[in-house]
């Protein structure tokens, strides 16, 4: 009697904040149970997936709310950073609302403090900007506000820091004067540690060249140096760039795509921090069930991500090159770790060509991939205990999922179910999974 009374109040009470909530259920919890494994001295939950099936609902989570942050209100999350099993970042949306919201929870993900920096509303208001930002840790974060599509020459590129976990914010200007800039678009920011950094992003297009530009910063944002712009001749600007990453404050490297007349070409290596590139030779993949050939065929494209690390001493990194065209039949996905700083490489060919993938260490990973045509659920989840070797199917969705897991146990998803966003969790490695319902607090 008491359990009904409860749910009759909870009912009361959302239909009173005029919220509507609607359970997701796209989950077929797997068949396989995760084995309770020592990791870096993080356990497996010891609870064993159930073998109940839950059938996906036809409707999805809808959210119902005014925009104004007077009170409690739903949020959608369109990317999350967990930094444990606690704290947060994320950009959120309310829905009905264009403005994108920098949110932080310190209670697992269901309450979110609105920490947007005030005069970020000002200047973007009646504009639908784009939030690019890097959340190291609970209480340092950098972030680029950017109306889609577009750059002022006037206002140039700001960049917005926090030390105190958003309770306060300063801005420094990127220094974009003395060479050509057409525009500024999918910046990266990333920080080693709270002073060193890079920020890296396209620029300008000129007769089918792209050109990127690289700023670096050793003290937490406050100054940036240019080391890459379009008055520099020390990356080609040839093919795509990816992105770029640094294991100290000299060495990084940069991540691209192959040309027709360059077809190997999809790493560049720095010594100096970034003011001088080499191209660094990228190994064939050499497995047996590999088409030969990827990196030397120019009939064919291969593009390689930005590699990983997964480690504190920046040592193991994973990253995975992508090749279509020439003789190939389909697009073909290659898996490669390194454990030695990008020196040697182990290649795996994934089970999927396309799909979400990530790592907890160098054992642990996740890869969320459409499912074979005609299947039941149109979705699933792949688990590997062996960097990626051997996978096995966790979970069967009806959604399409982004992940990140902050142990082997613990992770969490933003998926889209029938072009809705939602925001899930699970405690036993991704072999069922449950809603959150994420709330912004005023």
């Amino acid at each position: 009697m008491k359990r009904h009374l409860l749910l009759l109040f909870l009912v009361m009470v959302l239909s009173a904040c005029g919220v509507q909530i609607y359970d997701l259920q796209p989950i077929i919890v797997g068949t396989n149970t995760p084995t309770p494994t020592l990791v870096r001295q993080m356990v497996y939950v010891t609870r064993t997936p159930t073998a109940e099936v839950h059938e996906p609902s036809a409707t999805p989570p809808v959210h119902i709310a005014p925009t104004a942050i007077s009170s409690m209100v739903a949020v959608n999350i369109l990317e999350l950073n967990m930094i444990d099993g606690g704290i947060g970042w994320a950009i959120g949306q309310i829905p009905g609302s264009t403005d994108k919201l920098v949110l932080r929870t310190t209670d697992g993900a269901e309450h979110w403090k609105n920490v947007t920096p005030s005069q970020v509303i000002y200047d973007n208001a009646g504009m639908i900007a784009d939030v690019s930002g890097c959340f190291r840790d609970a209480t340092h974060a950098w972030l680029i506000f950017q109306e889609e599509g577009e750059y002022d020459p006037g206002k140039g590129v700001r960049i917005w820091i926090t030390a105190d976990g958003g309770l306060t914010w300063e801005s420094v200007n990127l220094p974009l004067s003395g060479y050509t800039i057409h525009f500024f678009r999918d910046p990266q920011i990333s920080f080693l540690d709270n002073q060193t950094g890079w920020i890296f992003a396209s620029i300008a297009q000129i007769e089918g060249r792209e050109f990127k530009g690289l700023y670096t910063t050793y003290d937490g944002g406050k100054t940036w140096s240019a080391m890459i712009t379009t008055a520099t001749a020390n990356l080609p600007s040839s093919g795509k760039k990816n992105g770029a990453v640094f294991r100290d404050t000299l060495e990084g490297w940069i991540s691209g795509e192959s040309t027709v007349t360059e077809p190997g070409k999809v790493l560049w290596h720095t010594f100096d921090g970034g003011n001088t590139w080499y191209e660094q030779m990228f190994p064939e993949p050499w497995e047996i069930d590999i088409p030969s050939g990827l990196l030397s065929d120019p009939g064919i494209t291969c593009s390689l991500s930005t590699p990983k690390f997964v480690d504190l001493l920046y040592t193991c990194a994973w990253s995975v090159l992508k090749c279509s065209g020439g003789n190939l039949s389909e697009p073909v996905s290659i898996l490669y770790w390194t454990y030695d700083r990008l020196s040697t490489w182990r290649t795996m060919k994934l089970p999927a060509a396309e799909g979400d993938l990530s790592f907890y260490g160098i054992e642990y990973g996740w890869y969320a991939i459409h499912n074979e045509p005609g299947a039941d659920y149109p979705y699933q989840i792949l688990f590997t205990e062996d960097g990626g070797e051997n996978w096995r199917t966790a979970s069967q969705l009806a959604w399409d999922s982004k992940l990140q897991f902050i142990t082997p146990s613990i992770g969490y998803g933003i998926v889209s179910y029938n072009g809705q966003p939602a925001l899930v969790k699970t405690n036993n490695s991704g072999f069922d999974w449950g809603q959150i319902f994420a709330f912004v607090v005023p």
